[in-house]
């Protein structure tokens, strides 16, 4: 035998003690929402202060998405700088290889001929990759670029200009990855030097 739940249910509402025994003590059914007792100007104010909220939140969120873009752009194009900054000891190297060989053999060296292609294809892939050498011979003295390792009188040049360049720099997309190595010119009168 099974048994049968009743279960009574009834749609109606309970009956609920209204207010505090107190006979004919009447409560409003439904109490006003506090945005119909509130101002019309406080409302407008409260709502003027939200949207300036949400237009500054929403302005950061635009500028961090950029910042965020930004970063990930430069991570993606410096990824290689430390490879790239290793390599620029070979590419040294190939250089004195280079004017070594032209000094000893000249330039009909076959051997030399080879060097030269294989180090202007180096560079070829090096520079697709963003590297560029910093031009210095002749230019103004920039310390963000060029490392001076000595300076040399010379009358040619009123302010201080590179004279001679020791080791080549080289810049990635912009960014100096290694400053040039130069000689910087200095007044030959000591009267000239600049405070």
């Amino acid at each position: 035998m099974t048994k049968k739940r009743s279960d009574k249910r009834t749609d109606e509402p309970a009956d609920l003690p209204v207010g505090d025994g107190a006979e004919g003590t009447e409560i409003d059914p439904a109490p006003r929402p506090a945005a119909e007792q509130a101002h019309p100007e406080d409302l407008q104010a409260q709502r003027d202060d939200l949207m300036a909220r949400l237009q500054r939140v929403s302005a950061d969120y635009l500028n961090y998405q950029k910042r965020v873009q930004r970063d990930i752009s430069e991570a993606r194009d410096f990824a290689n700088a430390d490879l790239i900054g290793e390599l620029l000891a070979m590419l040294d190297d190939m250089e004195r290889a280079l004017q070594a060989a032209r000094a000893n053999h000249g330039e009909d060296d076959p051997l030399l001929t080879g060097m030269q292609l294989v180090y202007d294809k180096a560079l070829d892939v090096l520079a697709r990759h963003g590297l560029t050498p910093i031009d210095s011979v002749g230019q103004p003295f920039d310390p963000t670029c060029h490392e001076a390792m000595m300076q040399q009188p010379s009358s040619d040049h009123d302010s201080p200009a590179v004279l001679t360049e020791l080791q080549r720099g080289y810049r990635l997309k912009g960014r100096v990855l290694r400053p040039a190595r130069v000689i910087v010119s200095a007044p030959s009168d000591p009267e000239q030097a600049e405070p």
